[in-house]
């Protein structure tokens, strides 16, 4: 593939101050090269992302379109800063079952990125695994027993142990809480609490 700055620039109306610039440019990402090959790390996204069913009610459509657009920014934010176990954490928080359970969550939530998002890593147990693939839970900020905001959608793993990674936009503090609620299909949403911060 020729590197020729006139095989790639339409070039046509540019003064030669602007001609100049591009020139110095290309110039620059030629000698940078290639970019590296992605590590074995990046090359599965950190979290799955699921499918939401749809529900007639307006309402729920709308807040299904945000969890999914929430889950979409926690794969993708993921996925391109990468899962690095260097995150320095600025709050912990842990999560006990509600419904008699064994069930529990801790989560890690770290120095928040220049774009505003906030790192969240989020280690869970006990929770039952969903035969159903249409069953998933969710993470979310909560105030005033109502949700205040969706950190992200999941399964978990028959195993027992789930590891995921979120990425959001929301402000959090020493006062933010959590809950995780299970939302089977046909339920309408937040779903049923299943564990909430001690």
């Amino acid at each position: 593939m020729t590197r020729d700055f006139n095989d790639w620039v339409d070039v046509e109306g540019l003064t030669p101050t602007e001609r100049e610039r591009l020139e110095r440019v290309h110039a620059l990402l030629v000698a940078a090269g290639p970019p590296p090959e992605l590590t074995a790390a990046l090359e599965r996204p950190p979290a799955q992302v699921i499918q939401f069913p749809l529900w007639r009610r307006r309402p729920m459509v709308a807040a299904l379109a945000a969890a999914v657009a929430v889950a979409g920014a926690a794969f993708g934010g993921g996925y391109v800063v990468g899962h690095h176990g260097d995150m320095t954490v600025v709050r912990t928080a842990a999560l006990q079952s509600s419904v008699g359970t064994q069930a529990f969550a801790s989560l890690r939530i770290g120095e928040r990125y220049e774009s505003g998002n906030w790192p969240i890593e989020m280690t869970v147990r006990g929770l039952p695994a969903k035969p159903n693939s249409r069953d998933y839970y969710l993470l979310m900020l909560w105030s005033h027993g109502k949700p205040a905001g969706i950190c992200g959608a999941f399964h978990v793993s028959p195993n027992g142990v789930t590891k995921l990674h979120f990425d959001v936009p929301y402000a959090i503090d020493k006062s933010t809480h959590w809950v995780v609620t299970a939302i089977e299909p046909g339920e309408r949403y937040p779903g049923t609490v299943m564990m909430k911060t001690v």
